[in-house]
């Protein structure tokens, strides 16, 4: 079933919009990391980084959730697929980030989750976009599974 232009259109605008606030989020949680202060953090630590790290969460949240939206409508299951395990890696690693947080002494398994869920929803969304990109040019993924398999020749 053909997806509405409009939403294939807007996958193409929301998708790296997403993509950029991934790569701030992580590049924030670095330099939030590199100055975290030296008793660990607690729900009122406040400093420029941490804060914008917390900001530009709840910003990709609602950018991957209207990816999910936009992803829905097209009726495209691997574009469904990969957006909503999109949308639950980062979940997951703002989930992972407020119990960092929520608990002293801070548990490093929390960091390791949340950069686990960063990778899987990096790589996603590198997917997303080439899938993307292909659907946009015409081409797309080869089809395979055993029913396309070719007949064995005798």
């Amino acid at each position: 079933m053909a997806s509405p232009a409009w939403s294939s259109k807007g996958l193409r605008v929301l998708l790296p919009i997403s993509g950029l606030l991934l790569v701030l989020q992580y590049g924030l949680g670095l330099w939030t990391n590199a100055y975290a202060p030296a008793s660990g953090f607690t729900g009122s630590t406040s400093f420029a980084a941490y804060s914008a790290h917390i900001a530009v969460g709840f910003l990709l949240g609602l950018f991957v959730l209207l990816v999910l939206v936009f992803a829905l409508l097209t009726k495209e299951p691997r574009t469904i697929v990969l957006s909503a395990v999109l949308f639950v890696s980062v979940a997951i690693a703002g989930v992972a980030g407020h119990l960092f947080v929520s608990t002293t002494p801070n548990p490093p398994i929390e960091s390791v989750v949340m950069g686990l869920a960063f990778l899987v929803a990096f790589w996603c969304g590198v997917a997303l976009g080439l899938s993307q990109m292909m659907a946009r040019r015409g081409a797309s993924a080869p089809p395979t599974g055993p029913a396309l398999a070719a007949p064995p020749t005798a």
